[in-house]
This record gives structure tokens, sequence and C-alpha cells, in this order.
């Protein structure tokens, strides 16, 4: 499966459209779950993920749970290429937890696991950025440790971020100014420590 530079894209996160009425398409993929995402104005998408049955890497997604029914298969921009960037991570796509947004902002879906030894980042992958705090969830410490954290990763002042709630009580959305997805991507894996 390769995605054309003549298919279209989708406004939201630049996935390539693969009409299956148009195109025929043979997919090497396996299921990889189901995802809510909040677009915009208080609206939720539901994701139906395949990855590569090779290398688990998520590749594309529908919005219907059947497969067959589903009309599009949305290939994630950048997800696949015919070099593999297995020698150096900085040159890997940007995951889809990181997605630019317009006006020059970048959301990023994040896990926080409060109780945590210290602030640290341990994993970013497809879904999201795991992101561990010392201080308790239930008394809104968490959030304000986060935000500080997260504005020493990336360089930026607490006015250049906004925590939003994510789909359940341990995700959240980071939205960030004056960065790309990209610096967002590198600054994060700079900092992982699993």
């Amino acid at each position: 499966m390769s995605s054309s530079p003549k298919m279209p894209k989708r406004k939201t996160d630049r996935a390539h459209v693969l009409d299956k009425a148009k195109h025929l398409s043979r997919l090497n993929v396996k299921e990889a779950g189901k995802v809510m995402l909040k677009r915009g104005e208080g609206k939720l998408e539901k994701q139906f993920r395949m990855s590569c049955v090779g290398c688990d890497l998520f590749v594309c997604y529908r919005s219907e749970e059947d497969l067959e029914v589903a009309p599009f298969i949305y290939v994630i921009d950048g997800a696949l290429s015919s070099v593999a960037a297995e020698t150096n991570p900085h040159d890997a796509p940007v995951p889809p937890c990181i997605t630019q947004l317009e006006g020059g902002l970048v959301q990023v879906a994040i896990e926080v696991e409060d109780r945590a030894q210290r602030s640290a980042i341990t994993r970013v992958n497809a879904d999201d950025v795991r992101v561990t705090v010392a201080a308790l969830a239930a008394r809104g410490e968490a959030n304000s440790e986060l935000l500080e954290f997260m504005g020493k990763v990336l360089g930026l002042r607490l006015t250049q971020m906004t925590l939003q709630r994510g789909w359940n009580n341990k995700s959240k959305l980071l939205i960030v100014e004056d960065l790309s997805a990209r610096q967002v991507y590198e600054k994060l894996l700079e900092a992982v420590q699993p």
C-alpha cells in the first residue's frame, strides 16, 4: 500500500483519503484498536486504526468498524515510505498523537500517570505521549505540574500552552503555540526516560 500525492487529504490531520469505490487496494494491515479523538468544538471522531503486519506501525484508519463497509481508508501522512527510518528515530514521521492544527498550533495527546516519583516523559508512540507526575490528579495539582514540566521540556512559557480534557480521566490534550509538530516531537523524544 503506498499513498499517492494525487490522493486528496483530510483537513483535520492531513491523512490521504483512499476512496475504495475509485481505487483498488490491497491492505497488508491488522486491526490496531478503536480510538476516540476530540476534534474542534466538542466534536468526537471515532477511528478504527490499522497497523502494519510486519512492524506494528500505525499506518491508516477508517471511520466504520467493518472494513468491508467503510467507503474510505485514511492513510496517515508520512506513515508509509520506501525508506525506513530505523537508523535515526528523528527521521521517523511525526506520530499521529502530535498533530499540526490550523493557526500554527500543535495538539499533543498525553496520557498522565499521577503519584509517580518524579515528572518524566516515559513513552512517545502513535497513540499518545505518556508523562508521569508526582502530584495527585484529584486536586488539580497534577495539571499544574504537567504544564510546568512540559514548559521546561519544550522551552515554552505557560502562556504558550493550554491544557484540555482528553477522552478519559488520564488523558489530556496539550495545545502548544510557536513550535511545529516536528519540533515538538523532537523535543519530546530527547526528553524520554523509560
